[in-house]
């Protein structure tokens, strides 16, 4: 198979893609989050590697001590959640404020109490209890491709099927992490008084974005052959 081919694969196999197959892979998560108070972009942010200008250009960013590069809207999140994954790798979640939508006042009163919500929580903890049910509720929900990626990683060279299949299971913890965060700010929100789901959010958005050390300590590259 050709490097072309596997970055195909790669890619599609990814949370943030738009592939067909990967659109209902959202859809389903859309159900599974209904009550969910906002749409939210989903980004990765890297250091090296081929997907480096098209994911983050090198405009605008920032690398900070810990050797990740992020967004200027990163760069003062509104939370962030650093965890190590199953695989040793150390990751930080970091999540924007909510901005647009047609009334202000009401999303800064939200994006404070959720500033106030994880500097007083211990959201790794909370996190964890979920996860092993938001693991095996996002497998359900894939498992109908199975059979596809089977195909699929079988023209792969073991090499690349090895990386392949590391990929994916980097890309299911991170959105099993990213749903279970978002579970845990809706309830925050609640808790804080606020109906959700509620019409004025609507029109706004929020931007999620991770960044991974891989077991080397270097900055995870998906599709970068590390």
């Amino acid at each position: 198979m050709t490097p072309d081919q596997l970055d195909d694969l790669l890619d599609r196999s990814s949370p943030t893609t738009r592939a067909p197959r990967d659109a209902d892979i959202t859809a389903m998560i859309a159900d599974a989050r209904a009550e969910a108070p906002r749409p939210r972009k989903r980004r990765i942010a890297i250091g090296a590697g081929v997907l480096t200008a098209v994911l983050i250009g090198g405009a605008g960013v920032a690398v900070a001590a810990d050797r990740f590069s992020w967004w200027p809207w990163a760069q003062d999140p509104v939370g962030a959640v650093s965890f190590t994954m199953p695989n040793g790798f150390e990751c930080e979640l970091r999540l924007s404020e909510y901005s647009g939508g047609g009334d202000p006042a009401f999303l800064a009163d939200v994006n404070r109490a959720l500033e106030e919500w994880y500097a007083s929580t211990d959201v790794v903890a909370l996190a964890e209890a979920r996860l092993p049910q938001k693991r095996a509720d996002y497998a359900a929900m894939t498992s109908a491709q199975d059979s596809e990626l089977e195909a699929q990683l079988a023209e792969l060279t073991p090499a690349e099927r090895d990386e392949a299949i590391a990929h994916n299971a980097w890309a299911a913890e991170w959105t099993a992490w990213d749903l279970v965060v978002s579970d845990l700010e809706t309830e925050a929100l609640r808790d804080a008084g606020f109906p959700v789901p509620d019409e004025r959010f609507a029109g706004s958005e929020r931007v999620s974005g991770i960044q991974c050390l891989d077991l080397d300590g270097q900055p995870y590259a998906p599709g970068g052959g590390r």
